[in-house]
């Protein structure tokens, strides 16, 4: 990340636009050569591999973003704890409905430890949206992260099922239903 920080503004903007571009590539499941991430981002290929030696950096920048915007969406000032957590939770289905392609794409060339950051972001903030929604009152206090953690690789694991979505809506309601305070 420090590394980020130090980009220069145009290669932070070549940077973004790799990024983007592979995020969308990877969200439709479409099958490119590694070289040809550069002309969809609008780059040459040094500059591709200058930021991402690798089809797998590249998987990985794209994961940690997402996972990053994901924890990001669940932090709304606005909105109760309790409110937080039903919309993180809900909108983990539409997250993972979204990115089945860049998924398919970690498994095949990802580094465990990268998906293990992933999911230690992911679990650091349920853990929290978790703990401040207990303090609200808005759920059981005595319900542990890891029984959510399940739940939801549960979810993501399942997500070649044929009726996926709507299995997974409701297990999110079930899930959501057993967390609420009595």
């Amino acid at each position: 990340m420090a590394e980020e920080r130090a980009l220069r503004a145009d290669a932070r903007r070549n940077r973004d636009s790799i990024v983007a571009a592979a995020r969308d590539v990877f969200d439709r499941d479409e099958q490119l050569r590694f070289d040809d991430f550069a002309a969809r981002a609008g780059v040459g290929v040094g500059t591709l591999y200058r930021h991402f030696p690798t089809r797998e950096a590249l998987a990985a920048a794209v994961y940690e973003g997402e996972v990053a915007a994901l924890c990001n969406q669940a932090h709304d000032p606005a909105r109760s704890a309790g409110e937080n957590l039903d919309i993180f939770l809900r909108g983990f289905v539409d997250y993972v409905l979204s990115h089945t392609g860049l998924a398919r794409t970690l498994a095949a060339v990802a580094d465990p430890t990268v998906l293990a950051s992933g999911g230690i972001e992911l679990e650091r903030t349920v853990a929290e949206l978790m703990s401040r929604a207990a303090v609200e009152g808005a759920i059981r206090a005595d319900v542990v992260v890891g029984a959510v953690m399940i739940v939801l690789h549960g979810i993501a694991s399942a997500h070649d099922r044929p009726l996926w979505v709507p299995e997974s809506r409701s297990a999110v309601e079930l899930l959501l239903a057993g967390l609420k305070a009595v």
